[in-house]
């Protein structure tokens, strides 16, 4: 497809939304960039063309892919760290991450964006430097949205995330719980889960996202003490992972659940959610790196990725 088709199709779904260039373009390029792309005068790059999808679903469909090979490998690479970070697959995320540092482009802002954001969530996951998670975090996100504490606050402007600001944001969320700054933490969950459902998002992505979003906000209320309003969100997290068929998840909601409803003193109910996680768990061996279920349950981990 032409530059100019596809340009016509950015300017068709944005002026759709109701977003105005300035809000679509910010921290991915210039508003005078984007006028130009959309114009059919500017060349748009993979990143480029990736960060606006992920900021305004629909127009998947123009691309005709032409990637180099450093942009597929980097891509593949970008895929499988995500997934290994997911799956708690420690030793192949890290291999993964070597291997995309040495083919990233050094000054290009998405891969340092996904750099630093990828190793913060290994820190995370892996309980290592844990002092400098936070910092990294709010690093990567100033690399395409460097106020982002005066946007987040403001009514006026739409703010619109990418997915991997999303990512950074709900990782910040998780870091601020741990550091016992629980207003921080319910500010992000909240915001993010309103974002959300107030985005037209693309279904498939927005499922993945929420169950990220929801599960921690679950997490983070029965850090606070909330286990009824814990369990809420527990049900409706469940409940989206059989609608998007994402069970990653699952044992670590019915955890939650479990730990929320024995507090309450259901235990019948409790004892039930247990024997399920327990039982997700067996079948996808994912207790391996914790010496078995009652370390997992005991351990109260946050979601820190979906894929």
């Amino acid at each position: 497809m032409p530059t100019y088709g596809m340009g016509e199709a950015i300017r068709e779904m944005r002026m759709r939304l109701g977003y105005t260039q300035e809000e679509l373009a910010y921290g991915i390029c210039t508003a005078g960039t984007l006028s130009k792309i959309e114009n059919g005068k500017a060349i748009i790059s993979k990143h480029v063309f990736e960060a606006l999808c992920s900021k305004m679903p629909g127009i998947h469909h123009v691309w005709v892919s032409c990637d180099t090979k450093a942009e597929m490998e980097r891509s593949k690479l970008c895929k499988q760290i995500l997934l290994y970070l997911e799956l708690r697959k420690m030793e192949e995320a890290n291999a993964a991450m070597e291997q995309y540092r040495k083919r990233k482009e050094k000054n290009n802002p998405f891969c340092m964006q996904f750099d630093l954001y990828t190793q913060a969530i290994y820190q995370g996951i892996m309980k290592k430097d844990e002092g400098h998670i936070l910092p990294k975090l709010k690093k990567a996100l100033m690399l395409t949205m460097p106020d982002y504490k005066e946007r987040l606050r403001a009514k006026k402007k739409a703010v619109l995330l990418t997915y991997d600001e999303v990512y950074i944001l709900s990782n910040m969320g998780i870091a601020y719980a741990k550091k016992d700054s629980i207003g921080m933490a319910y500010g992000i969950f909240c915001f993010l889960k309103e974002y959300i459902r107030q985005q037209k998002l693309d279904i498939s992505e927005s499922m993945k996202i929420n169950l990220m979003v929801i599960g921690n906000l679950a997490w983070l209320l029965e850090r606070q003490g909330q286990f009824r309003e814990a369990v809420k969100q527990c049900d409706e997290c469940i409940e989206n992972c059989f609608l998007a068929g994402k069970y990653t998840v699952l044992p670590y909601l019915l955890c939650i659940k479990s730990r929320c409803l024995t507090a309450i003193g259901n235990l019948q109910t409790a004892k039930k959610s247990r024997q399920q996680a327990k039982a997700i768990l067996g079948i996808r061996n994912e207790v391996r790196s914790y010496g078995g279920f009652e370390e997992f349950y005991k351990a109260k981990e946050p979601i820190y990725v979906t894929f």
